[in-house]
């Protein structure tokens, strides 16, 4: 694709890509915000909240690889269009659904799109602008969409208050006019396609049930046991179909994701690893912080969304002295540093979720921020810095997969944890206490107040002494999965920063790409 020829062109380009790289990266952490006031518009828990942001992750995860390369194949204007199409007609029904199961019907479309959409932005970047500029022009894109990511609960919190959970959802369309006009006005159109275009169509579905099989498994352990086939059978569907995928991209000729590049670089593998643990973290906590501000702590959404700036805050302020930091001594001490601070993060955050208090919730949150924002900022030029050139557009799908499906496991996962040691700690309380045992009535009365505190928060006064008898050791319980979850992110945490410690080394300057393993 020839590249735009005028300044005016090659602005349009930037702000088409960089708006549409915000406005996915805004919708996965503006979203949580509004859960509270989803389940009480339909009338559900948070544990089957929880599928409206792992709807919209699942497809995104599982499809980034496969979009990046039908981009590739097919077109990249042109599929960047057909992506935009589909995230903007699944906004406008996921923000007017009268249904719960429309509304995830929508998102799983919205997070397709997204997923034809991400790969096209850099690859329509690097080919409009010349050698000397794109680095700087994907800087500025990577840059302002982080950015906008990291505000995302503010944006996704004062939405809600203002006007209503809808809205941050049916935002999207007039900023997807925005990126349609500019893409029609700047970027060339696709040139005409010749032969046939042969896409890894079973590794790509082979993938998505491999993300979605674990997920699904283990988000039921908010409904049945741990020992139910309604867990473990999806489990076991998608360990088939990893190793089935894993096999399948070993002997395919044109494979959707080379295994060799992550055995021959260190540093592409180190930095994938971290892509996913960070993505477990920080999408997983981007659940877990709106249900403790808003149900403990009596947050409105807008308020909850003012709160969580101080985890986002990080990512403005550190992104430039990290960029520093890399250049003066590579990826492994900032990815490693990045890491032990998210890991006294979790430990910080356990030690004081007792207290009902937000000042005390505040370090916590500061160092999460800051842990976080480091990490991410290094993961990125990391990879790119260990990948030759023809393989950085894989590499970058890879890199892109393992955020969001990291970000669709850690929901699955912290949420789970979070639920089975509520529901421990709960039933062990009320089998220690001298009150009444809970029956089937009790249990569904029980359910319905928390499902509709889950907007308010949960004040014990509020209710009779009779439901009191209840309510306190419920709080007591989530106080107890909240900290475990912290700490939970804690191990993750250490996990990675043995990993970068071990794996990622200052990049050799490449001459060839037959280093061993």
């Amino acid at each position: 694709m020839a590249g735009p020829a005028t300044a005016t062109s090659l602005r349009l380009v930037l702000i088409s890509m960089t708006l549409a790289n915000a406005m996915i990266l805004v919708d996965q952490t503006a979203v949580p915000l509004i859960l509270p006031d989803v389940m009480s518009t339909f009338g559900i828990g948070s544990g089957l909240a929880q599928w409206v942001l792992n709807a919209s992750l699942l497809p995104l995860a599982g499809l980034l690889v496969l979009g990046g390369r039908l981009g590739d194949l097919l077109g990249r204007r042109r599929i960047f269009l057909l992506g935009s199409a589909m995230f903007g007609g699944a906004s406008a029904v996921a923000g007017l659904a009268p249904a719960f199961w429309i509304l995830l019907l929508a998102r799983v479309v919205q997070g397709a799109g997204g997923a034809l959409m991400l790969p096209a932005t850099v690859a329509i970047i690097s080919s409009a602008y010349p050698p000397e500029s794109r680095g700087r022009a994907l800087g500025t894109m990577g840059g302002t969409a982080a950015i906008a990511g990291a505000l995302g609960p503010t944006i996704g919190g004062a939405l809600t208050s203002l006007l209503s959970w809808r809205a941050v959802l049916l935002i999207n369309l007039p900023l997807l006019l925005i990126v349609l006009w500019c893409t029609l006005r700047a970027v060339p159109a696709d040139p005409p396609r010749t032969g046939r275009a042969h896409v890894d169509v079973s590794g790509s579905l082979l993938l998505c049930v491999t993300l979605v099989g674990v997920v699904f498994g283990l988000s039921q352990t908010a409904v049945w046991p741990l020992t139910s086939p309604g867990v473990w059978g999806p489990v076991l569907v998608a360990v088939v179909a990893g190793g089935l995928f894993v096999r399948r991209e070993r002997r395919a000729h044109n494979p959707l994701m080379s295994f060799a590049l992550l055995r021959r670089h260190r540093n592409y593998l180190g930095a994938t690893v971290s892509q996913g643990l960070a993505g477990m973290a920080e999408m997983g906590l981007g659940l877990i912080f709106p249900l403790l501000l808003i149900l403990n702590l009596r947050m409105d959404p807008g308020l909850a969304g003012l709160a969580l700036i101080p985890t986002t805050l990080p990512m403005v302020l550190l992104a430039p002295l990290t960029g520093r930091w890399y250049d003066r001594s590579g990826g492994r001490a900032p990815m490693t540093w990045g890491f032990l601070v998210l890991a006294l993060s979790g430990v910080l955050l356990a030690a004081t979720v007792s207290m009902d208090s937000y000042l005390w919730l505040l370090p916590g949150l500061l160092a999460y921020g800051t842990g976080l924002a480091i990490v991410l900022t290094v993961n990125d030029p990391v990879t790119v810095d260990s990948i030759p050139e023809a393989d950085q557009g894989q590499a970058s799908g890879v890199s892109a997969t393992a955020e969001q499906g990291g970000g669709a496991l850690g929901i699955a996962v912290l949420y789970a944890v979070f639920h089975q040691v509520y529901l421990v700690k709960f039933y062990a309380a009320q089998d220690a206490a001298p009150g009444p045992d809970l029956d089937p009535d009790t249990i569904g009365k029980l359910k319905d107040i928390l499902i509709g505190e889950e907007q308010t928060g949960l004040k014990v006064s509020d209710f009779g002494e009779y439901v009191q008898t209840y309510l306190i050791p419920a709080r007591e319980a989530s106080n107890l999965g909240y900290a475990v979850t912290f700490l939970v992110v804690t191990g993750l945490a250490l996990i990675g920063a043995a990993a970068s410690w071990w794996l990622v080394r200052r990049p050799a300057p490449m001459t060839t790409d037959t280093e061993p393993a």
